[in-house]
């Protein structure tokens, strides 16, 4: 694991797993685990995240699920979405480029795996290189994979793309992450080398084909932070994964019912 995710991963609060509900992700053993079933008696168990039940594990020492898996008594706490609405920045949907598809895909589903509400999902972005998170309304990020895209044009929503190293930092504790973009791709992503005319000559080409406006991707790179604000009190961490049909009111009153674990830094 990258030194830079090893740091992040000191800040997260540290939890017995048996005190974990069900839905809740957690990093044990440099992977990334969630709460699959909690019953009584002592009987709970994890899998790693989107793997299968051969990677199960135990939450709960000298139980009945201890005597045949292995145990994993703490685990750090990844941090949560309220609602779907704060993948937005200020009101607007943000994008992100990754080296591989696969990193991709895998970092949309971890996003739509920390929302606390229902209705968010991944899908395929048309006919363009990316993924997107939406309702089925609204989209809320986009995740591009590849360098081709770059002088390219999508159809609306309109946003600003930004490297995938400036995304949350718990994008880092996916396994298969990486920093940097193969060598042949990277110059590709200079602002400079993309002709200052290519915007407008696009425009009027496809205003000829009677086609709406489009906006130019990757021209502008963001440093916003996004990591997801979990909390006004800046010390408590909210953990567990309580699933709500849509947005509202009904949000406060299950987040009330989640526990709080004092964490570290956030970013």
């Amino acid at each position: 694991m990258a030194q830079t995710a090893a740091s992040y991963l000191a800040t997260l609060p540290e939890v017995e797993t048996v005190r974990m509900p069900a839905g809740t992700l957690f990093v044990a053993n440099n992977l990334i685990y969630q709460v699959v079933e909690v019953k009584p008696d002592g009987y709970a168990r994890a899998r790693q995240w989107r793997r299968d039940e051969n990677t199960d594990v135990a939450l709960v020492p000298d139980s009945f699920l201890a005597r045949t898996l292995p145990v994993v008594k703490m685990g750090r706490i990844l941090p949560v979405y309220r609602s779907r609405k704060e993948l937005l920045s200020n009101g607007q949907t943000t994008g992100y480029v990754f080296p591989s598809e696969a990193l991709a895909k895998d970092v949309a589903y971890l996003d739509v795996s920390l929302i606390l509400t229902a209705g968010a999902y991944v899908r395929a972005q048309g006919q363009e290189p990316a993924f997107a998170i939406t309702d089925g309304v609204q989209v809320f990020r986009l995740f591009y994979h590849g360098a081709s895209l770059i002088g390219r044009v999508v159809e609306n929503p309109h946003c600003e793309l930004r490297l995938h190293t400036e995304g949350p930092a718990y994008w880092r504790l996916l396994p298969n992450w990486k920093d940097s973009f193969p060598a042949a791709k990277v110059t590709q992503f200079g602002v400079s080398s993309i002709p200052e005319s290519f915007a407008e000559e696009t425009h009027n080409a496809r205003r000829k084909r009677g086609t709406s406006d489009t906006t130019q991707v990757a021209r502008t790179i963001g440093h916003d932070d996004p990591t997801p604000a979990i909390d006004s009190d800046q010390d408590a961490t909210v953990i567990g994964k309580a699933v709500l049909e849509d947005d509202g009111p009904q949000d406060e009153e299950a987040t009330r019912e989640l526990r709080r674990y004092k964490g570290g830094d956030r970013t």
